[in-house]
């Protein structure tokens, strides 16, 4: 009888040990992963063995899913992990550019024609910029990964109405501040039915892409964090190698609040041969890129 309490007794003490430990471990992970501590990237370099990643460029393509597949949504997700800024960089998909060893077409007709690397290569020759990586995701996949995180809460500016039935395309939303299912989002950064066309639904993506980032880094989705990442592997395609990909996360997870930029690369509509385009100013747009990247975190940050 004595024998089996002190056995129970043990049994407690290494329940409440390995216990602790789980608790230790997780707070841990709450300190390293959710709030960027004093330490952080200390025991990033020194015990983890993980550097901060060089600064870089990523294309960001969004597909319609109508064949040929063009790219609906066109960003530039530019890192400076020098000064600890993100810049969203938008081009419009009209934009009128010269494509290698082919003439002057939209930026769609580019991803239409070459995919990602003919894009790639087209941006990377106008805009005088290395552009390493790409990832494309299609509307589902953008979809689920809202979902995911149980919705994105936006301030809707005015009711939108809108249907393409070509497109598969039926947009009904409502005015006013509400929590966006994957559905609802989709309508909402696909909606250009308003008098600015494709450049107010620029304005509306950014938007939602700052919302989205904010719903990702509450601490509440930590739980959820190994499904992000798995429907984020179901959603994208992209040439990323795995261990980039851990450095580049753990470093976007660290970024200090008003580090994320919002641009679009200048320019106006016009109309060439009665085809409607997006005449870009190359020269302004490779300024605002060449002055990110310049940029160094002040003593004031470090």
């Amino acid at each position: 009888m004595e024998k089996r309490r002190k056995k129970r007794k043990k049994k407690k003490k290494n329940s409440l040990k390995i216990t602790l430990l789980f608790m230790g471990f997780f707070l841990g992970f709450l300190l390293l992963f959710v709030f960027n501590v004093p330490f952080r990237d200390q025991i990033f370099k020194h015990v983890m063995g993980i550097d901060n990643p060089e600064s870089t460029t990523i294309l960001v393509v969004g597909q319609d899913g109508i064949n040929p597949v063009r790219s609906d949504t066109i960003i530039l997700l530019c890192l400076n992990t020098e000064s600890g800024e993100v810049l969203f960089y938008s081009v419009p998909r009209d934009t009128r550019l010269l494509l290698p060893n082919r003439s002057y077409d939209k930026a769609n007709h580019a991803y239409a024609m070459g995919g990602a690397e003919l894009l790639r290569e087209t941006l990377t020759s106008s805009l005088r910029m290395n552009i390493p990586y790409f990832v494309e995701t299609d509307f589902e996949g953008f979809a689920q990964v809202v979902d995911t995180v149980g919705g994105v809460e936006i301030e809707v500016e005015q009711d939108m109405r809108y249907v393409d039935r070509a497109q598969d395309l039926h947009i009904n939303l409502r005015m006013g501040k509400q929590r966006l299912d994957g559905d609802k989002a989709l309508q909402y950064v696909r909606f250009r039915n308003d008098g600015m066309g494709d450049l107010g639904r620029i304005r509306r993506q950014q938007k939602f892409i700052e919302a989205l980032l904010k719903e990702i880094e509450s601490p509440a989705h930590l739980p959820h964090i190994p499904q992000i990442i798995n429907d984020l592997r179901d959603a994208v395609h992209t040439d990323i190698p795995t261990e980039n990909l851990i450095g580049l996360a753990l470093w976007f997870k660290g970024l200090a609040d008003g580090t994320i930029q919002l641009e679009m690369l200048p320019g106006e509509p016009t109309y060439i041969d009665g085809v409607s385009y997006y005449e870009p100013d190359l020269e302004a747009g490779r300024h605002i890129l060449q002055e990110f990247f310049a940029r160094k975190k002040s003593a004031d940050d470090s």
